[in-house]
């Protein structure tokens, strides 16, 4: 039984569905809000892994790669493209 919602929030997302080649493909939907203080939630559809990442994440040794699951080679992949995109 549910005694309290701590919080139960509907609000618009902006959603963007990505494929890319690198040296392996890669499959990722980032969804843009107004929570998580900026950041954009980052999900790798391969490994149904993910992460609330920012600027400052992205800058992290080792964060990208232990946050989607991949290996450290496809994380620098996903960064590149990430720099792009992540405000």
């Amino acid at each position: 039984m549910i005694d309290m919602f701590l919080y139960d929030d509907s609000e618009k997302a902006n959603i963007r569905f990505v494929s890319f080649l690198g040296e392996i493909r890669h499959d990722l939907t980032l969804i843009q809000t107004d929570r998580h203080y900026g950041k954009t939630i980052v999900l790798n559809t391969q490994s149904n892994k993910f992460g609330i990442i920012g600027r400052d994440d992205l800058e992290e040794e080792g964060y990208i790669a232990h946050v989607l699951g991949i290996s450290d080679a496809e994380a620098d992949e996903v960064i590149e493209f990430l720099n792009d995109v992540i405000a």
